[in-house]
């Protein structure tokens, strides 16, 4: 039988542009609300963070497949849970064949609206220098485009291929450098159980973008 071993670490996702973190009631500086499933919950927000990124997962829960991204700041563990193929994790899949994973890096989120439309990502700083996608329209480099496809009558854009594409460009390429350099515990494996997400069930949607 094999054993999973629960994540440590401090649980942060992203919610209306910041950086969100569960906290207790009557932390200084947290704010109450009550969230999608009727739950009074206290977050604390943060305009960016500084940290090494450590690992790497993939997860299945009940809000859905999501990545968690462990970065280690001093003694902190902090993890940063993604919803699988939003524009968010998209964004920070794509820079990280440019990242050094040696150094540690500075995470902003972004939220603006465009034409009335939401436009959501991430940036990565290293060094005082913006970190720029490995992957663009005008340089692939392998990814696959998004394709449309039809569902219920509707054309909606579907990135399976791509996300496919990234998360083997993760396990090949990425993660074995984190290795390499000492971060990543080597008895945890793909089937931990971690730790209840922070809002998960809140992080904003996916965009309806082709790129």
């Amino acid at each position: 039988m094999g054993l999973g071993k629960r994540e440590d670490g401090k649980f942060i996702t992203i919610l209306r542009g910041k950086f969100c973190e569960r906290v207790q009631a009557g932390t200084p500086e947290s704010i109450e609300r009550v969230n999608k499933i009727g739950n009074t919950v206290h977050e604390l927000f943060h305009d960016n963070f500084t940290g090494k990124l450590i690992d790497i997962k993939t997860r299945d829960g009940e809000y859905g497949k999501t990545w968690n991204f462990h970065f280690k700041d001093k003694e902190d563990v902090y993890i940063l849970q993604l919803s699988y193929s939003n524009s968010f994790s998209t964004a920070f899949l794509k820079m990280l064949p440019n990242i050094d994973l040696t150094k540690e890096m500075k995470v902003s989120p972004s939220v603006k609206e465009v034409d009335g439309k939401k436009k959501s990502s991430l940036f990565v700083n290293q060094d005082d220098t913006a970190i720029k996608h490995a992957y663009t329209m005008a340089e692939p480099n392998g990814m696959p485009d998004m394709e449309q496809i039809t569902v219920k009558g509707e054309k909606v854009w579907d990135d399976t291929k791509r996300m496919e594409f990234l998360e083997a460009m993760v396990q090949k390429d990425i993660m074995p450098k984190l290795t390499e350099a000492g971060n990543v515990n080597p008895v945890a494996t793909a089937t931990e159980t971690p730790a209840t997400p922070n809002v998960a069930e809140d992080e904003i949607n996916p965009e309806d973008i082709p790129f």
